[in-house]
């Protein structure tokens, strides 16, 4: 069997799409296919294969990680990607990977078979993934703002806690020392047992700096939020007596009342 375009040469097969008799010169093979040369130009006209962006590939890609890839007709390629792209570098190599497998689609090294599935399938990708990114702003929204109140929270009861024990020291030691009070916290610290754990005057402890005036006659101490409203919203003072007293940061009007 002769080649229908050299008659002296002997055909290597068949057009797959002409069924026209090849020789090696004339054949063309497209994945693991055989076509006659003007029989691939042919087909690769009805591709269309100027429609095909790499330019949106990639931008896809980097909108949503795999999208680049689903557009492409990889919907495999592209669900691994996706699942992957919270380790950043495999969304980064999706990105180009799109762009040059596009740009194969475009000059005709692939051949995209075009499917309404896939078009389906990228369809509902990009509205899954926009509804997760907008579930997770939501719980973050949400989540912050109640956590960052309950650790205030917790720090402006720790605080008072605090206060009300160096207090209680205070007033154990004035009991003992008809009514006179420590003039340094390291009265407390140096008795067996210790009236303290450790000593609080200049430190920051909970979120809180601790400030004290300790006199024979009596002592005020002032906890005070380190960020007022991030590690606390209250100004805490305890005075001789164990009378506590509270205000809102920055302000001079505190509400008294007496501690418990």
């Amino acid at each position: 069997m002769k080649c229908v375009n050299h008659t002296d040469r002997d055909a290597v097969g068949v057009c797959n799409f002409c069924t026209k008799s090849i020789c090696s010169e004339c054949v063309v093979n497209l994945k693991g296919e055989i076509y006659c040369k003007e029989c691939v130009a042919v087909k690769m006209k009805n591709v269309k294969k100027e429609e095909h962006s790499p330019a949106l590939a990639a931008i896809l890609s980097f909108i949503i990680a795999g999208l680049g890839q689903m557009y492409n007709g990889q919907v495999w390629k592209g669900f691994i990607i996706f699942i992957t792209s919270l380790l950043v570098i495999p969304w980064i190599i999706g990105i180009f990977d799109a762009y040059f497998v596009a740009k194969k689609i475009s000059s005709g090294e692939i051949i995209l078979k075009k499917k309404t599935g896939c078009l389906i399938a990228m369809i509902i990708w990009v509205f899954i993934s926009w509804v997760m990114v907008f579930i997770f702003a939501l719980l973050a929204a949400i989540a912050i703002p109640n956590f960052m109140k309950a650790r205030m929270t917790a720090s402006e009861k720790a605080a008072m806690a605090a206060l009300k024990s160096v207090s209680f020291a205070l007033e154990s030691y004035a009991e003992q020392n008809n009514n006179v009070y420590p003039q340094s916290e390291e009265s407390l610290l140096n008795l067996k047992p210790a009236y303290l754990p450790f000593a609080y005057s200049n430190r920051k402890i909970y979120g809180y700096l601790f400030k004290e005036e300790l006199k024979p006659s009596g002592y005020r101490i002032t906890a005070t939020p380190v960020d007022c409203n991030v590690t606390g919203t209250k100004i805490y003072t305890i005075e001789t007596g164990g009378k506590l007293s509270e205000g809102r940061c920055g302000r001079l009007s505190p509400a008294n009342y007496e501690s418990d």
